[in-house]
């Protein structure tokens, strides 16, 4: 069942930029299987100068889907003030991967690169400062 898609600058409350709808079946671990997929498929782009797959890797992580609000509520209670430093991760992704999305339709790749390279950076600082924690409490959960 899709639900409503809420604007962007929502808030502090809205983990993950949405642009998808969600489905029920939705959770964090599943929306960040599918981002390294999306970031294999940007890989294996750039590797056969290939930019169509580039730019649709790009945008689909760029469009990936929201966090489900109980899991965000779970997240947030466990950061609390680190809370808007874990949305600056995801904000840096999103905006990198329009970036890089842009570049591609141009077939600029020295640009595209440097966004790709920014956006993997993210994902790095964001999952040895979060993953552990943000694991453990949604763990809890289950």
């Amino acid at each position: 069942m899709l639900k409503k898609r809420v604007p962007l600058l929502a808030g502090l409350a809205i983990i993950l930029l949405p642009i998808t709808a969600i489905t029920d079946e939705t959770t964090l671990k599943a929306i960040m299987q599918e981002l390294r997929q999306h970031f294999v498929d940007v890989s294996d782009g750039f590797l056969l100068d290939d930019f169509d797959k580039v730019a649709e890797g790009a945008l689909a992580i760029a469009e990936h889907p929201r966090i489900p609000p109980e899991q965000v509520q779970l997240v947030a209670g466990e950061l609390g003030a680190e809370m808007p430093v874990f949305k600056n991760f995801d904000v840096q992704v999103h905006e990198l991967s329009l970036e890089m999305y842009k570049a591609a339709k141009e077939r600029d790749r020295g640009t595209a690169v440097a966004a790709y390279q920014g956006m993997v950076a993210a994902c790095f600082d964001c999952h040895f400062a979060y993953r552990e924690r943000v694991a453990a409490v949604l763990k809890e959960a289950d």
